[in-house]
This record gives structure tokens, sequence and C-alpha cells, in this order.
């Protein structure tokens, strides 16, 4: 009888104080029970030719990118896919870019001359004061982005003009801009050869107007004109075949999924031959090696990143002198906007480039 109180009391102390996941209270989940099995994480698929099959992914802004560049990215991806805003207006601009033009315009207050040089239509941005001494001498071209010419031969010349001290031409060219963009930038060109010299021309673009800048040097080449003292390739390239950008930076710089009927940067580019050096001149190292020094501006999110690696590669293996800037997070063109710290440092890039590699003696 002493025996069975005490085996008794200790069952009894031993189940006051033992621990729940021994005996589950009413309610708790019982952990002795099997548990549901865990979902596997999505698997990336590797065809034998190398074609890689991404799953769905949620991919965030990056923490490296400023909040105004964020902003920026934004509102053009998804005001690109507002009708109102994309539209185009009856004189050619777009209420998407109107905002950093009114911006720039408060900005860099600049005179405006519209007129022709070489019977073709251009924009020449003077400033206020005239060009310094430094570049009094000087001069840039500039050709603006596909379909853009209202709103891009502003966006691209203003801050350059302002920032730099430097007279800046933009070029109206024509669209399709191959062969036909070509032959309005040799004669504006040809014009300005007439009252500077070669090394202190310096010609730069974006996007069409960036790839329109390496087809009209090597244009050039090939008429034996001489070539210009420097050139800027921004959100382009000196040519080349698509790059793994193409298919990632158009979803993330652009708020479009690549399609594979062909490339989105050479729609309506006229009857364009990719084996022609005029056309792809970074596969020909006798055109490339003959650049002057190249500068290249681009963002981890824009569809030109691979190509313009791929070109920067190019010239500095041709011994070439070439910069090449990329900027975290930005999209395609996205130096139009002047209110991001980065796009205020690709126009600081761009001035600097072409004062320390334009001449300047007359």
């Amino acid at each position: 009888m002493f025996c069975r109180r005490r085996v008794y009391g200790f069952v009894l102390f031993i189940a006051l104080i033992a621990p729940a996941s021994l005996f589950p209270l009413r309610g708790q989940d019982d952990t002795s029970a099997p548990s549901p099995a865990k979902k596997s994480a999505p698997q990336i698929v590797i065809d034998d030719d190398g074609t890689y099959h991404l799953p769905a992914m949620t991919i965030p802004m990056s923490t490296l990118m400023s909040k105004e560049l964020k902003a920026s990215l934004l509102y053009m991806d998804r005001g690109a896919r507002d009708p109102k805003l994309s539209a185009k207006q009856p004189d050619g601009s777009t209420l998407l870019l109107r905002p950093f033009r009114d911006r720039q315009d408060a900005l860099f207050p600049l005179h405006k001359q519209d007129m022709k040089l070489g019977g073709t239509h251009v924009i020449v941005y003077t400033p206020q004061d005239g060009p310094s001494a430094r570049n009094k001498n000087r001069v840039l071209i500039q050709l603006h982005s596909a379909e853009c010419w209202t709103d891009c031969n502003a966006l691209g010349s203003q801050p350059i003009a302002f920032v730099g001290k430097i007279k800046v031409v933009a070029v109206d060219y024509g669209e399709p801009s191959f062969p036909v963009g070509v032959g309005d930038v040799t004669n504006v060109y040809t014009e300005l050869l007439k009252t500077y010299k070669p090394q202190n021309i310096g010609i730069y673009g974006c996007s069409r107007g960036g790839n329109l800048v390496a087809r009209s040097v090597a244009w050039f080449q090939k008429h034996n004109l001489p070539r210009p003292g420097a050139i800027g390739m921004l959100c382009a390239s000196a040519g080349g075949d698509r790059g793994d950008m193409m298919y990632i930076g158009n979803a993330l710089g652009n708020g479009t999924v690549y399609h594979p009927s062909g490339n989105p940067g050479e729609r309506d580019l006229g009857n364009i031959d990719p084996a022609d050096p005029m056309v792809n001149p970074v596969n020909f190292p006798e055109v490339l090696s003959k650049f002057p020094p190249s500068l290249l501006v681009t963002g981890t999110r824009s569809i030109d990143l691979s190509t313009g690696a791929y070109s920067h590669e190019a010239l500095v293996k041709l011994g070439v002198e070439s910069d090449l800037h990329v900027f975290e997070g930005g999209r395609h063109e996205f130096w139009y906007d002047p209110d991001p710290p980065e796009c205020r440092q690709v126009y600081d890039i761009i001035v600097q480039f072409f004062d320390r590699h334009l001449g300047i003696g007359k």
C-alpha cells in the first residue's frame, strides 16, 4: 500500500511539471504529428544550348539607388504605359517628358537658335554669356533618342551646354536613321568643319542617337572625313548582337517584356545589314580601331548594358581610349531627368570627358 501511494504520487508530480511537448494542452499543436510538406523553391531550368528558364520573381528597387532615381524610374516606367502621357502632342512632344523639359528650362537657361546647317534642321544651344574662354573654339553635336526630337533635342543638349559652358548643336536627323540619319549628321559635321578643327568637335547621342554616333564615325572613315576629337555613346553602343540585358533590362528598365520578333532598338531603321561595318562597327576591328576617345554611359536596368559593355571591351582591346560608366538602377535614357543626383553626375561626366579630349586652340 505504501509503495502504491508513492508511485501514484510520483506520477502525479511528473504530470504537473512535465513540458507541454510531452502532454499537449487543449488547443496546442501536437508536434508529434507529421508536419505538412514544405513548398520546394522554384527551380531554374537550363537547356542543352544554355537557355535559362527563370521562374517568376519579385525584384525590389536597389538599395544603392537614390530616392530621386527610384521615383524617376517608377514615373517613367508607369507613365510609358499610360496612353495619355505617352501619346504624341501636335508639336511632337509627350506629356510624359514635359516635367523634365520644364525643370530643365528652369535650371538651365540658354540661348536657342532654330536654323539649318548644311541643309539639315538643327537647334543651337549657347550659354547666355557665350561659351567659356576654354570652349570658344569647341562645339558639340548632339543626336536625340528615337522618335523624340521635340523633347529629346532639348533634354540631351541643355544640361551639357549649361554645365559645360559650351555650344551644342542638336541635329534633327531623318528617321529611319540609316542611312538617312548618317547623311544628315555628315552634312552638319561637314559644315562645322568650315569653322572648327575636327579635334575641337565632339559628337554624342542617346539611345538610337548614340548608335548613330558610332555609325557616323564609321561613315566618316569610309568617306575620308577627319575623325572628331571625341564621341559619346550614351545608353547605346557601337553595335553588336543582343545580349543578356535585351531580355532582362527591357522588363526592368522599360516596363515591357522583350519580344523575340526583333530588336526594339532597331525597328523602322530601313534596310540595315548587320554585316555592314557602317551598321555594326564593333564587329570590324579595322573600323573600330580608328575610333576617337569614346564615352559610354549606361545603367544596371538598361537594355543597352550588355552591348555598351561589349563595345567598351572591344575598344579597349584595340587600344582605343574608352570610358564606361554604369549607374546602379539606371534605366534606358535615365539621365534626362535633371533631379536625381546620378543624372547630375552624368552631366559632369560628359562635360569633363569632352573637356579632356577636345582640342583648345583654333
